[in-house]
């Protein structure tokens, strides 16, 4: 099957495009300088894990390093009422227990500005009132990049095997 996604990395990537295209095959663009540092994979792959471990472990033998992978998956209750089309007050009373069925997901950061995860959001929304219901893709980008800035947070941390056994927990 082909996946195509964009890696967050490290630094500028432009610099290493001939040896990205070398080891990949083509499969690797790099896009960086003003702004985000980026790389976008596209390639075929037995699975979409098989595809993202494929492409850090090439972007990474030239030197730079995975810090995560592009996904709009953090939004805010603002995002939530624009992609669903509904009023922020709407989305406001529901996700405060006010209103809907309950149990909203629970936000992935505290403060002043919550953030949620727009895969649990949807899937909660497609539950509850019968909206499109995220794809499985949607959910996979979202939950590899947690994983990838975890992998980083934890990279010489003694306990990172330990930790890592949370995802089957």
């Amino acid at each position: 099957m082909m996946y195509e996604f964009t890696l967050v990395v490290d630094r500028d990537p432009t610099e290493h495009a001939d040896q990205l295209f070398e080891i990949a095959e083509g499969r690797l663009t790099p896009e960086g300088g003003a702004g985000d540092n980026l790389v976008h994979a596209y390639g075929e792959a037995t699975s979409f894990p098989a595809a993202v471990i494929q492409a850090i472990r090439e972007v990474e033998s030239v030197g730079l390093s995975v810090v995560g992978i592009a996904s709009d998956d953090l939004v805010s209750l603002r995002d939530i009422s624009d992609r669903l089309g509904r009023t922020y007050e709407s989305v406001r009373l529901i996700a405060a227990g006010k209103r809907g069925p309950g149990d909203f997901p629970a936000p992935m950061s505290t403060g002043q500005w919550a953030l949620y995860s727009w895969a649990e959001v949807s899937a909660w929304f497609a539950h509850a009132y019968g909206t499109p219901a995220p794809s499985a893709y949607d959910r996979e980008i979202a939950a590899a990049d947690h994983l990838i800035r975890a992998r980083r947070m934890l990279r010489a941390d003694p306990s990172r095997s330990e930790l890592a056994e949370l995802i089957m927990a």
